[in-house]
């Protein structure tokens, strides 16, 4: 990621732990802007008003888990583009296939370390990148 590049992130986990860790990661990759919540709700709240960058989301929260935020998310048009990880400690099958039914952008295991992370941020800011030139490559062709 180029460092002259303003990023903002938002960073989703009821543990403070993970919280601050992921932020602080997010912080040392270069985002100028990090955004910490402890539940989902806050959070959506948030990337419905503000420009955001990338979603980091915990899965398994009170109140409203990762994947229902991601669905939340993935329904609003305004913010259904945004770059979204996804991660958990639970390695069960039925945790991805979801995800991936919701449109998650990348998922990611508990525990994981910096060099995981960097890739997997680095791979859904990607994706988004090629989503957006696919669409503006579309919508010249339509006009």
């Amino acid at each position: 990621m180029e460092s002259q590049v303003k990023r903002s992130a938002v960073v989703v986990d009821d543990d403070i732990v993970y919280l601050q860790t992921v932020g602080l990661m997010l912080k040392k990759m270069g985002f100028s802007d990090v955004k910490m919540f402890s539940n989902a709700l806050d959070a959506l709240d948030f990337v419905e008003s503000e420009k955001t960058d990338l979603i980091v989301s915990d899965w398994d929260m009170p109140m409203m888990t990762g994947c229902e935020f991601l669905e939340e998310v993935r329904r609003n048009p305004r913010t259904n583009s945004i770059p979204f990880i996804l991660n958990t400690g639970n390695h069960s099958e039925t945790y991805w296939r979801q995800a991936i039914a919701a449109g998650v952008t990348e998922f990611l295991f508990k525990p994981f370390g910096f060099a995981d992370f960097k890739d997997s941020v680095s791979i859904a800011l990607d994706l988004a990148d090629y989503d957006r030139r696919q669409q503006n490559a579309r919508q010249k062709k339509a006009s």
